[in-house]
Formats: C-alpha cells, sequence, structure tokens
C-alpha cells in the first residue's frame, strides 16, 4: 500500500510540474504529461474505447518498464562477469 500510495504521488507531482497538457509541441519547454498521469487523471472518467485506450497505454508503460529494468539487469551481470575475471 506504501508504494502504490508513494507511485500515485510520484505521478501527481510530475503531472503538476509538467504542466499537464496533452498537446504535442515541437519545443522540448512546452507543457506535456506523461503516460502514468494520463492513466491517472483520465481513468474515472473514461469508457469504452478512451478506457481500452488508456489501459492499452498501461500495457505500453509496462513492456518499457519491463526492457529498461532488463537491459540494466544484462548491464550489471556483465559487469559482475568482468569484474570477476
Amino acid at each position: 500500500m506504501l508504494a502504490l500510495g508513494r507511485a500515485l504521488g510520484e505521478t501527481m507531482a510530475v503531472t503538476f510540474i509538467i504542466g499537464n497538457s496533452f498537446r504535442i509541441s515541437s519545443s522540448i519547454f512546452a507543457p506535456g504529461t506523461t503516460i502514468s498521469a494520463a492513466i491517472a487523471s483520465e481513468f474515472a472518467e473514461s469508457d469504452g474505447l478512451h478506457q481500452s485506450g488508456l489501459i492499452l497505454l498501461g500495457l505500453l508503460l509496462f513492456v518499457l518498464t519491463f526492457f529498461v529494468l532488463a537491459g540494466a539487469r544484462l548491464m550489471l551481470m556483465r559487469l559482475e562477469q568482468k569484474a570477476g575475471k
């Protein structure tokens, strides 16, 4: 429960800091949003296709996180192998 509360708190903090804007801009300094912030702020009011899209965003976020963590694990394994030689 503590981890869930922390994750939601960080999601909302990032949402407020970056502006919570759902427009794509050519400037990296323009307001934007994150995937987790979009899911957290819109899921309660969604239905039908919109809810399916948010669930797909959650799946995409899971897959991206999995590959990043798997890559980090591979890098650590390679470093351990080099240190063991």
